[in-house]
């Protein structure tokens, strides 16, 4: 049973549906299993906790 654990920035609740679908599709492709035994995890983190090119998200956006 694949588990994929994402840390990333928030992104919308439509944005989260189309990436999880996608990504619990082709994690079922790669391990030759059904879609059902895919699960994702999605942690949010806040931007002031993210840096990027040396600078916080926060003060980049």
């Amino acid at each position: 049973m694949p588990v994929i654990i994402v840390e990333s920035n928030k992104i919308s609740l439509d944005k989260k549906r189309e990436y999880v679908k996608a990504l619990t599709k082709i994690t079922a492709e790669a391990y030759d299993l059904p879609e059902s035994t895919v699960t994702v995890l999605i942690k949010e983190l806040k931007d002031e906790n993210i840096g990027v090119s040396g600078q916080l998200l926060s003060e980049i956006e």
